[in-house]
């Protein structure tokens, strides 16, 4: 059997359109080639059929128009948001009225309201993070939005702000919805480190204790920095940190961590430690923590 003729450079490790393909100099022919995948109708990929949403995206580029863009929860899986949004085995793609949603094999065409904000994210057009956000309030939990609003407002390198998103669900008016992303919005916090952070807070909350304080900076006697644990009870001397896998798999990680909570014991605080066993038993964490606030409020 012969060799398919190799693909012109352009052409040879990206997602490409039949028509760029002919504008190529690339026959029919050689486009319906074995080794060639074909994910959408009109696209062809150089290699096998994409397994990510990222990948998808980026071959049903090459057959978008320049007023289509991705959104709802293919938009979040490329805002890299801390969730899987259901129904994400399809790619959403929308565009703004008056324009006619799109009708393809493995899409579900939307049509958003004139003025949608757009951004791009590594070459792709798609919802700006709040916008996504707010297309999630129908399918999400309380939780689930909370934990996705923390992330976007988190403490490293964060995708929005709280003005940013109350300005956008102010803006929607009165959508099916927009109830509980201002529900959710009371609950969002900024300056978070992680989403397991976030869902140890809202068990807590949820349990009936306080909140606790995000990332309280820990002093000493003499005023020297300590610590910033994840979650505190700053008169109780309480700290809350979760522990991930990669802060037992880690040697440095796992050293640093045994320091930082000798350094938080020697300045009067008591550690209490949340691993992801301990989440599907919320009780139990609230339990462990009422038990301590009640000792040491009597200290």
């Amino acid at each position: 059997m012969r060799r398919p003729r190799p693909l012109p450079p352009s052409l040879a490790f990206r997602a490409f359109s039949v028509n760029d393909a002919r504008a190529a100099g690339v026959s029919r022919r050689r486009t319906r080639a074995d080794d060639l995948a074909a994910p959408f109708h009109g696209v062809r990929t150089a290699s096998q059929t994409p397994q990510s949403t990222a990948a998808f995206c980026a071959a049903y580029a090459a057959r978008m128009s320049p007023d289509q863009f991705f959104s709802h929860g293919t938009a979040a899986e490329l805002h890299q948001f801390p969730i899987r949004a259901r129904g994400a085995q399809l790619l959403h793609v929308s565009v703004a009225e008056p324009a006619h949603p799109p009708q393809a094999r493995g899409v579900k065409g939307h049509r958003l309201a004139e003025g949608t904000a757009v951004v791009t994210r590594n070459g792709l057009r798609l919802v700006s993070a709040e916008v996504a956000w707010c297309q999630l309030a129908r399918e999400l939990s309380h939780n689930e939005l909370v934990v996705v609003g923390d992330f976007l407002v988190r403490r490293k390198r964060p995708l929005s702000s709280l003005a940013k998103l109350r300005a956008v669900v102010d803006a929607l008016g009165a959508v099916r919805g927009v109830r509980a992303m201002r529900r959710a919005l009371e609950d969002v916090r900024a300056g978070t480190d992680s989403p397991m952070e976030t869902r140890v807070r809202l068990l807590l909350v949820a349990g009936g204790l306080p909140e606790p304080v995000i990332h309280f900076a820990v002093r000493d006697a003499d005023g020297f920095f300590v610590a910033t644990p994840d979650l505190a009870y700053v008169k109780e001397r309480i700290a809350i940190e979760y522990e991930g896998e990669f802060h037992q798999t880690d040697r440095r990680v796992y050293a640093e961590d045994i320091a930082r909570r000798e350094a938080l014991g020697r300045a009067g605080w008591l550690v209490i430690l949340v691993i992801s066993d301990h989440l599907s038993r919320p009780q139990f964490v609230v339990r462990r923590v009422a038990t301590a606030l009640r000792e040491r409020a009597a200290l």
